[in-house]
């Protein structure tokens, strides 16, 4: 969801069962439809919640051992602890893939990630940097 949607890690870490009905998120004022590939990993991720913990309580989307018999968030490091990729960066990725594959239209990336036209207007500073060129799909040094 963060990669996909680019929730913030307080957003994805605070997601309740609840906040998910017919295949979108409701985060905030925002109401997103789930992409294709989100919405299959989040039935396995539901399925396996399901197997593992049957009668959990737990209204949060993600549970663990810890967390699964109380009515408490994740901590504030699952599941980022022991790797190298963090969610501000996959968000950050996101963000600057849809301010270039539109063209720079703030008034989307508002919409779409809820930031604000100052936050929209940091990243619209990238689509004419002169030392970035696109290549494909991703952003490269020119």
């Amino acid at each position: 969801m963060i990669a996909f949607h680019a929730l913030t890690k307080s957003e994805f870490r605070n997601l309740k069962l609840t906040d998910i009905v017919d295949g979108r998120l409701i985060v905030g004022d925002r109401d997103i439809p789930l992409a294709a590939p989100v919405r299959t990993r989040l039935v396995a991720w539901l399925d396996h919640r399901q197997r593992r913990w049957p009668n959990c309580a737990n209204p949060h989307l993600l549970v663990s051992r810890g967390t699964a018999p109380r009515l408490v968030p994740v901590g504030h490091n699952f599941p980022w602890k022991g790797i190298t990729l963090r969610p501000q960066a996959l968000r950050e990725d996101r963000i600057l893939h849809e301010i270039h594959a539109t063209g720079g239209d703030v008034r989307r990336i508002c919409d779409l990630f809820g930031l604000s036209v100052e936050g929209a207007t940091r990243y619209l500073k990238t689509v004419e940097h002169p030392d970035l060129t696109i290549e494909g799909d991703r952003i490269a040094p020119s």
